[in-house]
């Protein structure tokens, strides 16, 4: 099968398209042959070396952890999935043609979406929605900032915190304006031309994306009691952060995504309802995922990137 692996840790050149054997599975095990998958920015952290995983990383590898495809083959104890099923879940090795999983890790796909929307949304699909109702606990009538709400996981953690009932405020470049407004943002604020703590005080939450300057003034714009999560691992436990926040009583969290298989389902039921929609930026080739990570890289992706396999 193809399959893209990085032999070493560097720039987004050294993804290397190779033919290798198709992994073997195992009796608890589903393979997949892979539509599409999905790139987010922990991907292009690992292939630098720079996230914390990269550590303990085996090489050469594959990379990647969203996709979307049709079961080719069940392990005998496996009972939810048959072949032919349309499936999609946060996983690891996707940027195969072929990967294996645990049935736990992935659902079965909506018809009315396309396996590239599949292969965009479990990973931020999950991150947002365990952020707004697991961490932030946003009840309706709240308010929120959301930073980076243009983004692949701030443009889905804007539709679950309007499907919780809240007023949205979200960061983004002006070009985004009405892409905001199309997914429920209340007030977009242009990062650019206006500083968004001059437009928000005393928020109940702010979902977090940048660290550093902007995780800082996100806290001086929370009321007491609030919460802010951050997203950046590389920020945790920031000392300036912690005494900003103890000193105005708002609690800070860092946390890492769980794949849960309830919230995974839940996703997919809210787009086959067509009540939550993931924007694809870019479909791009196999043979063209270095381009997907420069443009991750860069910035200013607007939701996600799929490669289709």
């Amino acid at each position: 099968m193809k399959a893209v692996v990085i032999n070493e840790f560097g720039s987004p050149d050294i993804l290397t398209l190779v033919q290798i054997d198709q992994p073997p599975f195992s009796d608890d095990q589903v393979l997949i042959s892979v539509n599409a998958a999905g790139i987010n920015p922990i991907d292009t952290k690992i292939r630098s070396g720079k996230h914390l995983s990269s550590n303990t990383l085996q090489l050469p590898a594959i990379l990647g952890k969203d996709m979307s495809g049709i079961v080719e083959a069940v392990g005998r104890n496996v009972t939810d999935f048959k072949p032919g099923d349309k499936v999609f879940g946060c996983i690891n090795s996707t940027y195969a043609e072929h990967t294996v999983c645990s049935p736990d890790l992935i659902v079965k796909k909506p018809e009315n979406i396309s396996f590239e929307e599949a292969a965009a949304v479990s990973l931020a699909g999950l991150t947002a929605y365990q952020a707004i109702h697991d961490h932030l606990k946003l009840l309706s009538g709240q308010r929120i900032l959301i930073q980076s709400a243009a983004g692949g996981v701030g443009h889905l953690a804007v539709q679950f915190a309007k499907l919780a009932g809240a007023f949205v405020y979200g960061t983004a470049s002006g070009k985004n304006e009405t892409f905001l407004r199309e997914i429920g943002v209340d007030q977009p604020i242009d990062y650019r031309t206006e500083k968004f703590e001059e437009v928000v005080a005393d928020l109940d939450a702010v979902l977090e994306t940048m660290g550093g300057d902007v995780l800082y003034r996100s806290i001086a714009c929370v009321k007491p009691g609030g919460t802010v999560v951050c997203l950046p691992s590389s920020t945790m436990n920031d000392p300036k952060a912690l005494e900003l926040a103890a000193s105005k009583n708002v609690q800070l969290i860092w946390f890492m995504m769980q794949p849960k298989k309830q919230n995974l389902q839940l996703i997919a039921d809210l787009m086959g309802e067509e009540k939550l929609k993931v924007s694809i930026d870019q479909i791009l080739p196999m043979e063209q995922i270095a381009l997907a990570h420069k443009a991750i890289e860069a910035h200013g992706v607007r939701g996600k990137i799929v490669v289709r396999l």
